[in-house]
């Protein structure tokens, strides 16, 4: 079986699942409506239903506690709070910060690049030039190579060559913008510093994926 007839039978698996996914979560409703019928006025927290075949599903009304005013749990447990109540402390990074920390992690960034040393190497007229210098962004790779396929008149290639490259020289960018909010001077010794400390702080995989479009 060649690739395309792998993308044929990968677009007639995924319509089958979605409509298998569809049957499912209607089924899945129907049994929650007999539930709720058959467990109303009663104490009962569960019910199952069975098939001819042995295969059984069960219904359970299960008691979600969702905290509304979280310090008020101190009040509640007194010295018992460390015994009932465990802070969970979660951070999350914005898209942009994610977009840093990789760049630099994988040492994706042209030091002292700019999107209009990038555009001046593609010799484009004004209109084009100031166009593109707005809407390059460095931000989704895949946005960036159409414009400079539209706004460029480059191939493919070429466009994804300087979507790769705007990506860097955005990269480098923002890292001198953190540096300089920090108070910290732009010199090869502190940039090596925040790498190094980017490197032990965080750690990027790469993983792979896919994207299906259906044929319209």
């Amino acid at each position: 079986m060649n690739l395309a007839d792998k993308v044929e039978r990968y677009a007639q698996i995924k319509m089958e699942m979605d409509a298998l996914k569809s049957e499912r979560d209607n089924i899945e409703a129907d049994i929650l409506k007999a539930a709720e019928a058959d467990l109303k006025d009663t104490k009962f927290k569960t019910i199952s239903y069975s098939d001819n075949h042995g295969n059984v599903i069960t219904a359970t009304n299960s008691d979600n506690v969702k905290i509304i005013y979280p310090t008020m749990l101190k009040v509640i447990f007194g010295k018992a709070y460390a015994d009932a109540v465990k802070e969970d402390v979660t951070y999350k990074l914005s898209a942009s910060a994610k977009r840093l920390l990789a760049a630099v992690y994988n040492g994706e960034y042209i030091k002292d690049g700019s999107i209009e040393d990038i555009l001046k190497a593609l010799n484009l007229d004004d209109e084009s030039f100031n166009t593109l210098k707005k809407k390059l962004k460095g931000a989704n790779y895949n946005t960036d190579v159409k414009n400079l396929m539209k706004f460029a008149d480059l191939d493919e290639i070429e466009a994804k060559e300087n979507a790769y490259l705007v990506a860097e020289a955005v990269a480098w960018q923002n890292l001198k913008h953190l540096l300089t909010l920090n108070n910290r001077c732009i010199d090869d010794d502190v940039v090596e510093g925040i790498t190094e400390t980017i490197d032990s702080a965080v750690i990027v995989e790469q993983i792979p994926k896919i994207t299906f479009i259906a044929a319209k």
